[in-house]
């Protein structure tokens, strides 16, 4: 079981860490998309398309703090892998 932990804590880093590599293929190809000029048929296109890298960082935080917090969690006796 803390082994799973230690996993999950483990594998939380490696996903921030592969987020941040990954990061600069997402923003230069958000920005790419947004130098074009026929983005899209509203005038709000660009505007989402500014949000790309800003959305992705928020989701490769959250899911590597997450699974690093489940597996800290564990550690404590709480959550899903709490103690048994």
């Amino acid at each position: 079981m803390q082994s799973q932990r230690i996993t999950a804590i483990i594998l939380g880093v490696i996903v921030i860490v592969v987020g941040l590599v990954l990061e600069t293929t997402v923003l230069s190809t958000a920005a790419t998309a947004g130098g074009n000029a026929n983005i899209g048929s509203f005038s709000g296109a660009q505007s989402l398309n500014d949000l790309v890298p800003l959305i992705y960082n928020a989701a490769v935080v959250m899911l590597g703090v997450g699974m690093m917090g489940i597996g800290a969690a564990g550690f404590a006796g709480k959550g899903p892998l709490g103690r048994s």
